[in-house]
């Protein structure tokens, strides 16, 4: 049994009725998203895919299945080049924490799950999960991190069918809220040697970072001239589109990078090749922005800005086949990884903002 797909409109109602809650940081989930691109290799299918799960493991199955949510026609390469200069011309500065306070993030995703049931037939979930995270104005001193899984709808399968088949284990998942804490970041159940990251075990003030695990250190190491920065962006990226996007995407997505940066980013990626509009398209909360891409072999990665404010909302992925193997029954136009990330400062870890 198949239940038909959510609308757009009804995906964007869906996400914006959620309340803001526990979630996986942008940081994170661009971190992973690069790992994987860089690779070159598509995600391997596995039982289920799931925001609390590794940042490798969540990307490689963090798919969102709706309806297409773009076009072939996009129009020519030049909207992309316009939108970005637009974005580029409008971008100011985030609010930064004062000493004593706490900068908010929070990032809400669908993520996909799959697996296959006792009678071999494909079965699949969207769940919605969310990370909040307190970053100290001082990096060096505790951080609070909270993330839950909060709800799932059926795509392909239902509830009755997993019943009488078997779940494969995909419906065995931890509904309740995780909390972490631990001095720059460093959680106590982080695994030290995932990634393989250079800076793990160095005092806060010497971790240089990089594109997957951004700091200010990393970030005031980028250049502001636009060339430059593409330079160094391609170069980093060893030429490829979608790892050179997205590790954009998590410069973009990083309350710290200074409004200088951004602006430079943004007229960096008009050199992007094939760099082009998909659509315009809302996100999370009512967030309206406009989806610029670059195609791989079987994914679409956009990321989705703001262009009259210059900012950040989000990123996804669209499939451009009809599905096999973990995306098996998904039609080609479904999008994948569908998330959006928003910023506050509050005076206490664990305070939230007041909603907009």
């Amino acid at each position: 049994m198949t239940e038909n797909m959510w609308t757009e409109e009804e995906l964007d109602r869906a996400i914006a009725d959620q309340p803001a809650g526990p979630v996986f940081t942008a940081e994170a989930r661009e971190r992973a998203l690069a790992r994987m691109v860089a690779a070159g290799e598509a995600p391997r299918p596995v039982k289920r895919w799931l925001v609390a799960a590794a940042a490798v493991t969540l990307v490689a199955g963090a798919l969102v299945a709706v309806p297409a949510l773009w076009s072939d026609d996009s129009g020519p390469a030049a909207s992309a080049t316009e939108t970005l200069r637009r974005a580029a011309a409008a971008t100011t500065g985030q609010t930064r924490p004062s000493a004593g306070q706490y900068q908010y993030v929070v990032t809400h995703s669908w993520d996909l799950g799959s697996a296959t049931t006792g009678a071999g037939n494909p079965i699949s979930a969207l769940f919605h999960s969310v990370r909040e995270q307190w970053i100290p104005a001082d990096r060096s001193a505790e951080w609070l991190e909270r993330r839950a899984t909060l709800d799932r709808r059926w795509l392909v399968g239902s509830d009755e069918q997993a019943k009488t088949e078997g779940d494969g284990g995909l419906l065995q998942e931890d509904t309740s809220t995780k909390e972490r804490r631990g001095p720059c970041g460093d959680y106590p159940d982080v695994n030290e040697e995932l990634g393989g990251d250079p800076d793990w075990g160095k005092p806060c003030a010497e971790r240089v970072g990089n594109w997957g695990n951004l700091n200010p250190r990393f970030l005031s190491s980028l250049p502001t001239s636009p060339q430059a920065l593409y330079d160094r962006l391609w170069s980093d990226s060893m030429g490829h589109a979608e790892t050179a996007l997205s590790n954009a995407a998590g410069v973009l997505a990083s309350p710290e990078a200074s409004p200088e940066l951004r602006s430079a980013l943004y007229q960096a990626l008009q050199n992007l090749p094939d760099f082009q509009v998909t659509e315009a398209t809302a996100n999370l909360n009512g967030q309206v922005g406009t989806a610029l891409g670059v195609h791989g072999d079987v994914n679409r990665y956009d990321i989705i800005i703001d262009p009259e404010t210059g900012r950040y909302i989000g990123t996804r992925w669209v499939l451009l086949k009809p599905g096999t193997d973990m995306w098996e029954g998904l039609p080609a136009g479904t999008v994948v990884s569908f998330s959006a990330v928003d910023f506050a400062v509050v005076d206490r870890a664990g305070d939230e903002p007041p909603t907009k």
